[in-house]
């Protein structure tokens, strides 16, 4: 069993607690429909388990103190107000000691946006990219100078800590980890069961390759994702980077390990197998949908990134 620790203090946004325990419980509704064991169980914590007072001024009641939960697995550390980071809000030094010590003994850590002040505060992550909220990079930069911020819509991974630059950034991250525990097909069957976008909308499930610093690679990236199903160019691609095409290449390679075409095969694969879980299409017209026209193409590249035809893939365990 995985368990999940859900950070929760005065002046955390309650979406980032709750959009944490509705994962979970999507997860676990999806295993009982599969027949399968449940994987994790998720436990909200406060320092002392007393009351907490969410930013919108609602209460919570947590399920334990910190000192309650030794053994986790994973730890998630929602967002903060904001305007409480501006006034020199400061963690608090008892869950800064049992965060670093739940680290040592192998926990994952997940911080959305703001809520990566506990990281740095901690001392965890030195030296490696943290993503956060965009208009806190630098007032966090001056207050964490050890620390490197990079405002990203979706999530940094180094060293076993998450770093989200938004709310859906943190589900991104999320299915990434759930990929690691129980498959991509699982976490791909998550995804499209989330209801936060369109499956085909959401972002996909690439581990490690936005871990880097290069703005114009962040935007070919995301231009790629949002023009997958058309007839992309090598030349496009650097137009929109601003770059030529040999600097482009050089420069995609050297930011996220792949080539900017193969990329865009993983996006569009990425793309089909959550649509062959969420529809009813035909490979066919999934094939055209995320940018295909070649059929017998799609299918043999479909089975060469991901060990199984889309036939096979949309039949896997269920």
């Amino acid at each position: 069993m995985i368990n999940v620790a859900i950070l929760a203090y005065d002046g955390c946004w309650g979406m980032g607690v709750f959009s944490a325990t509705d994962f979970f419980r999507i997860v676990t509704l999806l295993e009982q429909h599969l027949g399968v064991a449940q994987s994790y169980t998720v436990r909200v914590l406060s320092v002392d388990g007393a009351d907490i007072r969410l930013a919108s001024g609602h209460l919570i009641r947590p399920d334990a103190a910190l000192n309650d939960t030794d053994n986790c697995n994973l730890i998630v550390i929602p967002p903060l107000e904001g305007i409480r980071l501006a006034q020199g809000f400061e963690p608090d030094p008892q869950t800064l000691q049992w965060l670093a010590a739940r680290k040592r003994q192998g926990a994952r850590v997940l911080a959305m946006t703001t809520g990566v002040c506990y990281v740095a505060a901690a001392g965890l992550a030195k030296g490696n990219l943290l993503a956060t909220h965009w208009a806190f990079t630098r007032q966090l930069k001056k207050r964490y100078p050890q620390h490197d911020f990079v405002a990203h819509q979706s999530f940094m991974h180094s060293e076993g800590i998450w770093s989200s630059g938004s709310l859906g950034g943190g589900f991104d991250a999320l299915l990434e980890m759930l990929a690691q525990d129980l498959g991509d097909h699982f976490a791909q069957l998550c995804a499209t069961h989330l209801l936060v976008s369109a499956p085909e909308r959401l972002s996909p499930i690439l581990p490690g390759h936005r871990n880097h610093q290069d703005q114009a690679i962040f935007k070919v990236q995301d231009w790629i994702e949002a023009h997958h199903a058309e007839a992309v160019s090598l030349a496009q691609m650097a137009r929109e980077a601003g770059l030529t095409e040999r600097t482009l290449k050089r420069r995609f390679q050297l930011a996220t390990r792949l080539s900017p075409n193969v990329y865009l095969q993983k996006v569009r694969i990425d793309k089909a197998k959550k649509l062959l879980l969420s529809s009813g299409m035909s490979v066919k017209s999934i094939a055209y949908e995320v940018g295909y026209e070649n059929v017998s193409f799609f299918v043999r590249l479909f089975k060469t990134q991901v060990g199984q035809t889309p036939g096979e893939w949309r039949d896997y365990g269920l």
